[in-house]
């Protein structure tokens, strides 16, 4: 099975076949210093090459304890065309889903299906789906004994989950991909400090570097073939003590199925999903001196937060690879106390015949 790929700086949508996609992530590109805490969902599925395109309600989370908000959109088109060109047929379909639920949990998921039947005069078609999550938050952290700044506030996420993918053409050229399905997860991350000038993106071990002059990280987890994920991602934040700062996370889970003939007959047909759903959860806060050496004598219950919610509340979630120990050994234990149970049996069954 072959593995996710990650990206430092790809396009903010990736192998989607419409470009009306974009539009909702230039959306996200706004400045941030001053933004009070918001947190929303929304959704939008597009068919190419005309971009037509159909959108999810808006749906958002009130702090610090309103209820769940949901957005949702699903559309199909088909089309076969008149008169003698009746060879050129498509069918599509896209559709998404959005939750959150607060700062420190959402979902999303998004799916991609069609077939592009080009009798070569035709040069491409396809559709893609995205659920989106925007979260903003406003946050001080409180000196220490050992430490009032500068420094790095990291917050780490745990993403499970999986993506399907599959795609298949029977007018192949030698050297040419005439189209491609796809699945995947987009990040972008960026702080300010409110009352200060311009905002900084974060920093994460995860991905690559943000570029020279970027207001955020963007980062990309892109599935090209059906795989499980469980995976924590963690984003850095730069600051200093007693200060008010807002950061701003926008997490994107977007399926796509481009069909592109290239004025070549032939069937193109395939799908893409991404299945994230109740999968998006914050399982740590750390914070790090200037060198990146988690400061002593802190506690995250120091953290005071715009929206309410206590980070002290975070439960820590072992590392996957820990997660499957702990289950291989519990598996064990059940199984040598079923063992010791019957081996028990039989020797009572000797003694009392």
């Amino acid at each position: 099975m072959k593995p996710h790929s990650v990206l430092a700086r790809a396009p903010c949508v990736v192998h989607w076949a419409a470009a009306a996609l974009a539009s909702l992530c230039a959306m996200s590109v706004s400045p941030i210093a001053g933004a009070q805490t918001q947190v929303y969902a929304y959704t939008a599925t597009c068919q190419g090459p005309n971009n037509d395109c159909f959108y999810g309600p808006t749906a958002s989370w009130s702090p610090p304890n309103g209820a769940a908000g949901n957005s949702s959109v699903s559309h199909s088109w088909s089309y076969i065309a008149t008169g003698g060109d009746t060879s050129y047929n498509f069918g599509a379909s896209g559709a998404a889903q959005a939750s959150v639920s607060g700062v420190n949990k959402w979902s999303a998921s998004s799916s991609a299906s069609g077939y592009f039947n080009s009798p070569g005069t035709y040069s491409g078609n396809g559709v893609g789906g995205a659920g989106i999550i925007l979260v903003r938050d406003e946050f001080t952290l409180a000196s220490t004994p050992s430490w009032n700044g500068p420094g790095w506030f990291r917050l780490s996420y745990r993403i499970t989950g999986s993506a399907s993918v599959n795609y298949a053409e029977t007018s192949h050229v030698s050297g040419q991909t005439l189209g491609s399905a796809q699945s995947s997860i987009t990040f972008e991350c960026g702080s300010a400090r409110l009352g200060g000038v311009g905002s900084s993106p974060c920093q994460s071990a995860d991905f690559s570097p943000p570029s020279p002059g970027s207001i955020n990280l963007i980062g990309h987890m892109n599935f090209d073939a059906s795989q499980s994920v469980d995976r924590i991602v963690s984003f850095d934040m730069p600051v200093y003590s007693d200060l008010r700062y807002v950061y701003r996370l926008q997490t994107t889970v977007g399926s796509s199925l481009a069909m592109n003939a290239l004025n070549r007959t032939g069937l193109i047909q395939g799908g893409s999903s991404a299945d994230f759903s109740h999968t998006f959860s914050l399982v740590d806060a750390k914070l790090f001196d200037a060198g990146f050496n988690e400061v002593s004598q802190w506690s995250v219950s120091s953290v005071s937060s715009g929206s309410g919610f206590d980070y002290s509340h975070i439960a820590a979630v072992p590392e996957p690879a820990t997660s499957a120990l702990v289950a291989l050994g519990v598996g064990l234990v059940i199984w040598r106390s079923r063992r010791s149970v019957s081996v028990s049996r039989k020797r009572i069954s000797l003694v009392n015949p």
